[in-house]
């Protein structure tokens, strides 16, 4: 489920359950490789899903990907803006 019982996205959660990231946090240092690891992890599901996903469920994913991009680029941006003020 995306969305917990009061309708809080669970995303923070999610990410904190996956073995992935419970691995690369372990020591608390994240290193280049691992960097690399997750990124080429991350290619490969897009990969398989552009393979095996509908058009109209990939121009969803597509939209969602694009969308969460733009909320992280301004965030960051957001978080800097603050800083300098």
């Amino acid at each position: 489920m995306l969305f917990d019982k009061n309708g809080i996205f669970r995303l923070d959660e999610l990410m904190t359950e996956r073995p992935t990231f419970q691995k690369i946090m372990e020591d608390k240092i994240v290193t280049n490789e691992e960097v690399t690891t997750q990124a080429n992890l991350v290619l490969s599901l897009l990969k398989d899903m552009e393979q095996t996903f509908s058009g109209e469920q990939l121009a969803k994913v597509e939209e969602l990907l694009a969308e969460f991009g733009v909320l992280s680029a301004v965030y960051q941006y957001k978080q800097i803006q603050d800083i300098h003020q």
